[in-house]
C-alpha cells in the first residue's frame, strides 16, 4: 500500500498567506480561511504540480481543514506539530484575531510578498474571489462534493494530496508522479 502524500508546511509562508488573506479580505473568518486556502492549494496543484503552503489537510465534519494553520490561529502548540512559540509570536504580531467572532482576522502589517511566486498569488486571489463571499452552507456543500472529502474514508484523518488532482486533468499522471517523488523534498 502506498503512503499518503503530504508536505511539510512552510510556517513562515503560511503566516504570510494569512496576512495576505486578512489584508485582501479584512475580517475573514476561520471557515473561509480554511476553504480559500484549500481551493488555492488544489488549483495550484492542478495547474503547477505543487501546493502553495503545503499544510496537512484533515477531513472534518465541515470539510477540508488545514490543520496546522488553524492551530496557529488558535495559538495552539501541540507536541505532534512543529508549531512553536516563535510561530505563535509571529502570528500575534501579524494579525488581530477575534476568537469571539468566528476566529476572524485582520492584518496588522503588510504581507511579505517575497515568500510567494506569481502563481501562488494567482491561485490565492482566484480562490478568494470565487469562495471568499460564499455563505457557510454554500462552502460546506461545495467542499462536501469534492473528491478529497468523498474519498477520504474517516473524519479527522489526513487527506492524501493525490486526491487534490482533478480526474479530468490532462497532466494527472505526470503531476502524481512528481508529487510521489518530490513531496518529501520540496521546500515551499
Amino acid at each position: 500500500m502506498r503512503t499518503k502524500i503530504s508536505y511539510k508546511l512552510n510556517f513562515e509562508k503560511a503566516i504570510e498567506a494569512l496576512v495576505w488573506l486578512a489584508q485582501n479580505k479584512p475580517g475573514i473568518d476561520i471557515y473561509h480561511i480554511a476553504k480559500v486556502l484549500y481551493w488555492a492549494e488544489k488549483t495550484h496543484i492542478n495547474r503547477y504540480g505543487r501546493p502553495v503552503v503545503g499544510d496537512t489537510y484533515i477531513k472534518m465534519d465541515y470539510g477540508q481543514a488545514p490543520s496546522n494553520i488553524l492551530d496557529l490561529l488558535k495559538n495552539k502548540m501541540r507536541r505532534d506539530t512543529l508549531i512553536n512559540e516563535q510561530h505563535i509570536d509571529s502570528i500575534n504580531k501579524s494579525l488581530r484575531i477575534a476568537s469571539e467572532e468566528n476566529w476572524s482576522i485582520w492584518a496588522i502589517r503588510l504581507p511579505n510578498m517575497d515568500y510567494f511566486s506569481a502563481t501562488d498569488i494567482e491561485c490565492l486571489a482566484e480562490s478568494l474571489r470565487k469562495y471568499g463571499d460564499m455563505s457557510f452552507d454554500e462552502l460546506k456543500e461545495t467542499s462536501h462534493n469534492e473528491k478529497t472529502f468523498i474519498e477520504s474514508m474517516q473524519d479527522n484523518r489526513l487527506i492524501d494530496y493525490l486526491l487534490f488532482i482533478d480526474d479530468d486533468n490532462p497532466n494527472k499522471e505526470e503531476i502524481m508522479e512528481d508529487m510521489i517523488i518530490g513531496s518529501r523534498h520540496l521546500q515551499l
